[in-house]
Protein backbone atom coordinates (compact mmCIF):
# COMPACT_ATOMS: atom_id res chain seq x y z
CA UNK A 1 0.00 0.00 0.00
CA UNK A 2 1.36 3.25 -1.00
CA UNK A 3 2.03 6.07 1.86
CA UNK A 4 -0.86 7.86 0.93
CA UNK A 5 -3.28 5.34 1.20
CA UNK A 6 -2.10 4.40 4.54
CA UNK A 7 -2.56 7.83 5.62
CA UNK A 8 -6.15 7.80 4.11
CA UNK A 9 -6.82 4.73 6.57
CA UNK A 10 -5.45 6.39 9.38
CA UNK A 11 -7.17 9.53 9.14
CA UNK A 12 -10.02 7.16 8.96
CA UNK A 13 -9.50 6.67 12.26
CA UNK A 14 -8.51 9.83 13.76
CA UNK A 15 -11.31 10.21 16.52
CA UNK A 16 -10.62 7.04 17.59
CA UNK A 17 -6.78 8.01 18.05
CA UNK A 18 -6.04 9.99 21.04
CA UNK A 19 -8.02 10.04 24.63
CA UNK A 20 -8.60 14.01 23.98
CA UNK A 21 -11.58 12.26 21.47
CA UNK A 22 -12.57 8.83 23.45
CA UNK A 23 -16.01 9.86 23.86
CA UNK A 24 -16.43 9.73 20.11
CA UNK A 25 -15.02 6.65 20.04
CA UNK A 26 -16.93 4.90 22.46
CA UNK A 27 -19.92 6.06 21.10
CA UNK A 28 -18.98 4.69 18.20
CA UNK A 29 -18.04 1.14 19.18
CA UNK A 30 -20.86 0.58 21.90
CA UNK A 31 -20.41 0.86 26.02
CA UNK A 32 -19.46 -3.14 25.24
CA UNK A 33 -16.05 -2.17 24.38
CA UNK A 34 -15.77 0.20 27.93
CA UNK A 35 -17.54 -2.73 30.14
CA UNK A 36 -14.88 -4.63 29.08
CA UNK A 37 -12.10 -1.75 29.50
CA UNK A 38 -10.83 -3.27 32.53
CA UNK A 39 -10.48 -6.96 33.24
CA UNK A 40 -9.73 -8.00 36.46
CA UNK A 41 -6.69 -10.25 36.06
CA UNK A 42 -3.86 -9.68 34.09
CA UNK A 43 0.00 -9.97 33.40
CA UNK A 44 3.04 -8.01 35.61
CA UNK A 45 5.81 -6.26 34.12
CA UNK A 46 8.84 -4.68 36.17
CA UNK A 47 10.60 -1.84 35.20
CA UNK A 48 13.15 0.72 37.30
CA UNK A 49 11.80 -1.64 40.14
CA UNK A 50 8.03 -0.31 39.20
CA UNK A 51 5.28 -2.57 38.32
CA UNK A 52 2.83 -2.34 35.57
CA UNK A 53 -0.11 -4.61 35.16
CA UNK A 54 -1.50 -5.63 31.63
CA UNK A 55 -4.66 -7.80 31.48
CA UNK A 56 -4.71 -11.01 30.02
CA UNK A 57 -7.17 -10.27 27.40
CA UNK A 58 -5.26 -7.38 25.99
CA UNK A 59 -1.77 -8.64 26.96
CA UNK A 60 -1.48 -10.43 23.49
CA UNK A 61 -2.53 -7.53 21.38
CA UNK A 62 0.11 -4.98 22.82
CA UNK A 63 3.88 -4.32 22.81
CA UNK A 64 5.60 -3.28 25.94
CA UNK A 65 8.91 -1.99 26.33
CA UNK A 66 10.09 -1.83 29.54
CA UNK A 67 13.76 -0.56 28.52
CA UNK A 68 14.86 3.08 29.91
CA UNK A 69 13.56 5.57 27.57
CA UNK A 70 14.35 9.60 27.28
CA UNK A 71 12.82 11.69 29.81
CA UNK A 72 12.80 9.16 32.27
CA UNK A 73 10.38 7.01 30.42
CA UNK A 74 10.81 3.47 31.46
CA UNK A 75 7.68 1.60 29.88
CA UNK A 76 5.96 2.17 26.65
CA UNK A 77 3.29 0.56 25.41
CA UNK A 78 1.40 -0.09 21.70
CA UNK A 79 -0.41 -2.06 19.82
CA UNK A 80 0.92 -5.06 18.31
CA UNK A 81 -1.31 -4.97 15.27
CA UNK A 82 -0.53 -1.25 14.21
CA UNK A 83 3.56 -1.84 14.87
CA UNK A 84 3.09 -4.99 12.47
CA UNK A 85 1.02 -3.31 9.83
CA UNK A 86 3.70 -0.33 9.72
CA UNK A 87 6.74 -2.71 9.55
CA UNK A 88 4.44 -4.09 6.62
CA UNK A 89 4.85 -1.18 4.40
CA UNK A 90 8.61 -1.09 5.01
CA UNK A 91 8.52 2.38 6.81
CA UNK A 92 9.37 3.68 10.04
CA UNK A 93 7.31 1.20 12.99
CA UNK A 94 8.75 4.25 15.59
CA UNK A 95 5.07 5.52 17.30
CA UNK A 96 3.06 3.25 14.91
CA UNK A 97 0.57 1.90 17.26
CA UNK A 98 1.31 3.84 20.30
CA UNK A 99 -1.18 4.46 23.36
CA UNK A 100 0.40 5.20 26.10
CA UNK A 101 3.90 5.42 28.12
CA UNK A 102 4.76 6.00 31.82
CA UNK A 103 7.73 8.12 33.33
CA UNK A 104 9.49 9.20 36.37
CA UNK A 105 10.82 12.47 37.04
CA UNK A 106 12.69 14.60 39.62
CA UNK A 107 10.91 17.58 41.35
CA UNK A 108 12.97 19.81 39.73
CA UNK A 109 12.40 18.02 36.00
CA UNK A 110 8.97 18.50 37.01
CA UNK A 111 8.88 22.16 37.63
CA UNK A 112 10.87 23.05 34.17
CA UNK A 113 7.71 20.81 32.26
CA UNK A 114 5.13 22.90 33.93
CA UNK A 115 6.54 26.20 32.64
CA UNK A 116 5.42 24.90 29.82
CA UNK A 117 2.97 23.58 27.70
CA UNK A 118 3.18 19.83 28.49
CA UNK A 119 0.90 18.56 25.83
CA UNK A 120 0.45 14.76 25.92
CA UNK A 121 1.96 14.50 28.92
CA UNK A 122 -0.07 14.61 32.63
CA UNK A 123 1.38 14.43 35.66
CA UNK A 124 -0.48 11.47 37.62
CA UNK A 125 1.46 10.61 40.94
CA UNK A 126 4.46 10.95 43.29
CA UNK A 127 6.15 9.00 45.92
CA UNK A 128 7.66 9.34 48.98
CA UNK A 129 11.61 9.64 47.55
CA UNK A 130 10.66 12.98 45.81
CA UNK A 131 10.00 11.29 42.56
CA UNK A 132 6.98 12.38 40.26
CA UNK A 133 5.05 10.11 37.48
CA UNK A 134 3.96 11.25 34.46
CA UNK A 135 1.83 9.48 32.04
CA UNK A 136 2.27 10.11 28.13
CA UNK A 137 -0.23 10.17 25.63
CA UNK A 138 -0.32 10.55 21.67
CA UNK A 139 -2.19 13.88 20.15
CA UNK A 140 -2.50 12.39 16.89
CA UNK A 141 -2.84 9.39 15.16
CA UNK A 142 -1.19 6.27 15.85
CA UNK A 143 -3.73 3.87 14.74
CA UNK A 144 -2.46 1.90 11.80
CA UNK A 145 -3.86 -1.13 9.03
CA UNK A 146 -2.95 -2.40 5.89
CA UNK A 147 -6.24 -0.40 4.53
CA UNK A 148 -9.31 1.09 5.16
CA UNK A 149 -11.18 -2.30 5.44
CA UNK A 150 -9.16 -3.55 8.54
CA UNK A 151 -9.34 -0.40 9.81
CA UNK A 152 -12.52 -0.31 10.36
CA UNK A 153 -12.61 -4.28 11.42
CA UNK A 154 -10.40 -3.56 14.02
CA UNK A 155 -11.95 0.10 15.28
CA UNK A 156 -13.75 -1.77 18.50
CA UNK A 157 -10.34 -3.08 19.59
CA UNK A 158 -8.43 0.26 19.30
CA UNK A 159 -10.57 1.99 21.05
CA UNK A 160 -11.07 -0.82 23.82
CA UNK A 161 -7.35 -0.60 24.18
CA UNK A 162 -7.58 2.86 24.45
CA UNK A 163 -10.19 2.97 27.00
CA UNK A 164 -8.24 0.63 29.31
CA UNK A 165 -5.00 3.06 28.80
CA UNK A 166 -7.07 6.18 29.34
CA UNK A 167 -9.78 4.92 32.00
CA UNK A 168 -7.58 2.35 33.85
CA UNK A 169 -4.35 2.13 33.43
CA UNK A 170 -2.40 5.02 35.38
CA UNK A 171 -5.30 3.68 38.43
CA UNK A 172 -3.70 0.64 38.91
CA UNK A 173 -0.14 1.27 38.55
CA UNK A 174 -0.59 4.49 41.15
CA UNK A 175 -2.40 2.06 43.13
CA UNK A 176 -0.04 -1.55 42.65
CA UNK A 177 3.16 0.86 43.82
CA UNK A 178 1.55 2.48 46.75
CA UNK A 179 2.16 6.15 45.35
CA UNK A 180 0.04 9.05 46.34
CA UNK A 181 -2.20 10.09 43.34
CA UNK A 182 -1.26 14.04 42.55
CA UNK A 183 -2.46 16.65 39.05
CA UNK A 184 -1.17 19.66 38.11
CA UNK A 185 -2.73 22.55 35.93
CA UNK A 186 -1.10 23.20 32.56
CA UNK A 187 -2.97 25.65 31.55
CA UNK A 188 -2.66 29.41 30.63
CA UNK A 189 -3.14 29.98 34.37
CA UNK A 190 -1.03 26.97 35.56
CA UNK A 191 1.66 27.63 32.96
CA UNK A 192 1.51 31.60 34.60
CA UNK A 193 1.56 30.32 38.47
CA UNK A 194 4.42 27.73 37.70
CA UNK A 195 7.17 30.29 35.64
CA UNK A 196 6.41 32.62 38.99
CA UNK A 197 6.93 29.56 41.09
CA UNK A 198 9.41 27.94 39.94
CA UNK A 199 11.51 30.63 37.77
CA UNK A 200 13.85 32.95 39.23
CA UNK A 201 12.29 35.03 42.41
CA UNK A 202 9.94 38.30 41.35
CA UNK A 203 8.20 41.30 43.29
CA UNK A 204 4.40 40.73 43.10
CA UNK A 205 1.56 42.68 44.12
CA UNK A 206 -1.90 41.22 46.05
CA UNK A 207 -4.74 42.98 46.78
CA UNK A 208 -8.88 42.70 47.81
CA UNK A 209 -11.43 44.63 45.96
CA UNK A 210 -9.98 47.91 44.94
CA UNK A 211 -8.04 48.27 47.84
CA UNK A 212 -4.62 49.44 47.53
CA UNK A 213 -2.25 46.47 46.03
CA UNK A 214 0.11 45.35 48.81
CA UNK A 215 3.55 44.60 47.51
CA UNK A 216 5.31 41.52 48.00
CA UNK A 217 9.40 41.64 47.79
CA UNK A 218 10.79 38.72 49.23
CA UNK A 219 8.04 36.82 50.53
CA UNK A 220 7.81 33.45 49.12
CA UNK A 221 4.32 32.79 47.16
CA UNK A 222 5.24 29.14 47.49
CA UNK A 223 2.98 27.70 49.32
CA UNK A 224 -0.33 29.79 48.59
CA UNK A 225 0.48 29.28 45.02
CA UNK A 226 1.06 25.64 44.50
CA UNK A 227 -2.36 25.47 46.30
CA UNK A 228 -3.66 26.94 43.07
CA UNK A 229 -1.54 24.76 40.60
CA UNK A 230 -1.33 21.13 42.25
CA UNK A 231 -4.81 19.06 42.61
CA UNK A 232 -6.91 21.83 40.12
CA UNK A 233 -8.15 22.18 36.98
CA UNK A 234 -9.01 25.63 34.83
CA UNK A 235 -10.62 25.13 32.13
CA UNK A 236 -12.12 28.27 29.55
CA UNK A 237 -15.93 28.89 31.22
CA UNK A 238 -18.41 29.16 29.09
CA UNK A 239 -20.86 31.36 30.69
CA UNK A 240 -19.97 35.20 32.36
CA UNK A 241 -20.73 35.43 36.03
CA UNK A 242 -21.37 37.96 38.37
CA UNK A 243 -18.70 38.45 41.52
CA UNK A 244 -20.86 37.01 44.29
CA UNK A 245 -19.14 38.84 47.12
CA UNK A 246 -15.43 40.00 46.49
CA UNK A 247 -12.46 39.25 44.27
CA UNK A 248 -8.62 38.77 44.93
CA UNK A 249 -6.38 40.30 42.37
CA UNK A 250 -2.32 38.90 41.96
CA UNK A 251 -0.24 40.98 39.02
CA UNK A 252 2.58 39.38 38.12
CA UNK A 253 4.83 42.05 36.44
CA UNK A 254 7.29 39.38 34.70
CA UNK A 255 4.62 37.91 32.17
CA UNK A 256 2.51 40.84 32.43
CA UNK A 257 -0.59 39.80 33.63
CA UNK A 258 -3.13 39.97 36.01
CA UNK A 259 -5.16 37.39 37.36
CA UNK A 260 -8.83 38.04 39.41
CA UNK A 261 -9.68 34.97 41.90
CA UNK A 262 -12.93 35.07 42.70
CA UNK A 263 -16.58 33.17 43.49
CA UNK A 264 -19.64 33.37 40.67
CA UNK A 265 -23.04 33.49 41.85
CA UNK A 266 -23.07 29.89 40.95
CA UNK A 267 -20.89 29.51 43.64
CA UNK A 268 -18.52 28.16 41.53
CA UNK A 269 -14.24 29.30 41.41
CA UNK A 270 -13.32 31.32 38.87
CA UNK A 271 -10.04 33.22 37.59
CA UNK A 272 -10.09 35.97 34.78
CA UNK A 273 -6.84 36.30 33.21
CA UNK A 274 -6.02 39.98 31.92
CA UNK A 275 -2.86 41.49 29.90
CA UNK A 276 -3.36 45.42 29.33
CA UNK A 277 -4.95 46.03 25.99
CA UNK A 278 -5.86 42.19 25.49
CA UNK A 279 -8.96 40.09 25.51
CA UNK A 280 -9.79 38.90 28.82
CA UNK A 281 -10.07 35.09 29.45
CA UNK A 282 -12.09 33.45 31.85
CA UNK A 283 -11.82 30.45 33.46
CA UNK A 284 -13.77 28.17 35.93
CA UNK A 285 -11.84 26.35 38.04
CA UNK A 286 -12.36 22.84 39.35
CA UNK A 287 -10.61 21.38 42.46
CA UNK A 288 -10.31 17.54 43.85
CA UNK A 289 -11.16 18.98 47.51
CA UNK A 290 -14.89 19.83 46.44
CA UNK A 291 -14.54 22.03 49.69
CA UNK A 292 -11.53 24.24 48.23
CA UNK A 293 -12.06 27.75 47.37
CA UNK A 294 -10.01 30.36 45.87
CA UNK A 295 -11.25 32.97 47.80
CA UNK A 296 -10.02 31.25 51.06
CA UNK A 297 -6.86 30.69 49.63
CA UNK A 298 -6.04 34.50 48.35
CA UNK A 299 -7.43 35.46 51.42
CA UNK A 300 -5.15 33.79 53.86
CA UNK A 301 -2.25 35.00 51.50
CA UNK A 302 -3.08 37.88 51.46
CA UNK A 303 -3.23 38.13 55.76
CA UNK A 304 0.10 36.42 55.67
CA UNK A 305 1.98 39.15 53.28
CA UNK A 306 0.03 41.77 55.39
CA UNK A 307 2.17 40.46 59.07
CA UNK A 308 5.42 39.79 56.92
CA UNK A 309 5.21 43.56 56.35
CA UNK A 310 4.27 44.46 60.02
CA UNK A 311 6.58 42.08 61.22
CA UNK A 312 9.63 43.61 59.29
CA UNK A 313 8.49 46.85 59.62
CA UNK A 314 8.26 47.59 55.84
CA UNK A 315 5.93 49.80 53.91
CA UNK A 316 4.06 47.50 51.24
CA UNK A 317 4.28 50.00 48.49
CA UNK A 318 4.67 49.40 44.67
CA UNK A 319 8.07 51.45 44.23
CA UNK A 320 9.99 48.13 42.60
CA UNK A 321 7.15 47.11 40.97
CA UNK A 322 8.30 49.37 38.17
CA UNK A 323 6.64 49.57 34.63
CA UNK A 324 5.45 45.65 34.74
CA UNK A 325 2.81 46.82 36.82
CA UNK A 326 -0.63 46.17 35.39
CA UNK A 327 -3.37 47.43 37.48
Amino acid sequence: MKYSKMMAAMLLAAALAVPGQLAMAQEAAGTAALAEAAPQQGRLYESQGLKVMIPEAYDGLLVKDTAPGEAGRFLAVSEKASVEAAQKEGGEAAGAGWIFSLGRVTEAELHQMLCHDMLGAELIAKDQEGHYYIYYHPTDVRYVRENQEAMVRDQAQWTKLNAWAWDYAHDGFIKDNGLEPLTADNSNIGIYLANFLYGSGEAYTLCKNDEAPVLADGFSPLAYGEKLLYGVSYKSARNNPQIKFKYYTLVLPRERVRLDFFIGKDKENYVQEVHEGWTNYLYHATFQDKEMKVTAVMAKWLEDLKAYHEKMGKAGTLESVGEGDIR
